[in-house]
């Protein structure tokens, strides 16, 4: 088959890319049991906040009640995948070069401050789960803070990984040379990837002002729409998260199937047998940009790229 008849995406159905969506379906799979269960007991309100009615009631509300144990074991296993999600990232980019290498010393840095804060943030929802709304309300309060501003940083230094990614296409990986589809500089996925991630940040952010909004001016029922929506939202994020390790799967397919791919046969066995990151080991501590070539075109002669347009 010739390369231009070649099936554009193809690739591994379980490979690392699931470890993200396994999180999403736990996450979604918990907020809708206990929405579907306190619609069946009739939407009752919570007898400890001595309200008479409210419709919606709060997620903490209803995680206070018998509902507990299961609101504590799916935010516990959602958390592993979370963290988890960002440290196979990490991962496959420094060590395996299975997805695009980091292209500046300070994407690695990026990464770990990710990983760091976004544990800190995951035991902060972990502990609004086990700290009930109902015996430690302040406490309960406080790590709804925590989740949400180290969450919050956790998604800053992870999105400015794709913002780098995309601003420089040029040193991009050849073997990525797909996700680049124009001639202008962010005219490629990375910087799509970034621009999506941008715009599900700034609306959870403006999710989050609307949620403390209507709590401080007691009106509850509000507040507590824009609480679940948050929540649901939040799961968005696991799915862009899952977009960035496709590449991944993408190129195993490609491996076990060199004959659709003659194209790639060789990269994809120099990649598979291991050969070094000679750009990362030899450039990136040089400084942030420089000029030369990452470790794939150190082996393969590649067609020549145009300039981008700036």
């Amino acid at each position: 088959m010739s390369t231009n008849s070649k099936p554009v995406i193809r690739f591994q159905i379980i490979h690392y890319y699931v470890i993200p969506l396994i999180g999403l379906i736990v996450w979604w799979g918990m907020l809708a049991a206990m929405l579907l269960v306190w619609n069946a007991q009739g939407r009752p309100s919570c007898w400890f906040r001595h309200r008479i009615h409210q419709g919606p009631v709060y997620i903490s509300d209803i995680g206070a009640t018998n509902l507990q144990p299961l609101f504590i074991s799916c935010t516990g296993f959602q958390n592993i995948f979370f963290v988890g999600t960002l440290v196979m990232g990490w991962y496959l980019r420094k060590y395996t070069n299975k997805i695009q290498p980091y292209i500046s010393k300070h994407q690695p840095r990026l990464a770990l401050a990710s990983i760091a804060c976004a544990i800190i943030g995951q035991l902060g929802i972990l502990f609004v789960a086990v700290f009930n709304t109902r015996r430690y309300h302040q406490v309960h309060i406080t790590m709804v803070g925590i989740f949400i501003a180290f969450s919050c940083l956790a998604c800053f230094c992870d999105f400015a990984i794709s913002f780098i990614f995309g601003i420089y296409p040029e040193k991009l990986d050849p073997v990525h040379d797909q996700v680049i589809f124009g001639n202008y500089k962010t005219s490629n996925l990375y910087f799509v990837s970034f621009v999506l991630k941008l715009i599900w940040l700034l609306a959870a952010i403006a999710f989050a002002i609307c949620f403390g909004s209507y709590m401080a001016e007691v009106e509850e029922a509000k507040s507590a729409v824009f609480e679940w929506l948050i929540s649901f939202w939040y799961g968005l994020l696991l799915v862009l998260w899952s977009m960035d390790l496709i590449p991944s799967a993408i190129r195993k397919y490609r491996c076990r199937n060199p004959h659709l791919y003659p194209r790639y046969e060789s990269d994809e066995s120099q990649q598979e047998k291991g050969f070094p990151n000679y750009w990362m080991d030899n450039s990136m501590s040089d400084g942030f940009y420089d000029e030369d070539p990452t470790y794939i075109a150190s082996f393969l002669t590649l067609p020549y790229r145009q300039p981008y347009k700036l």
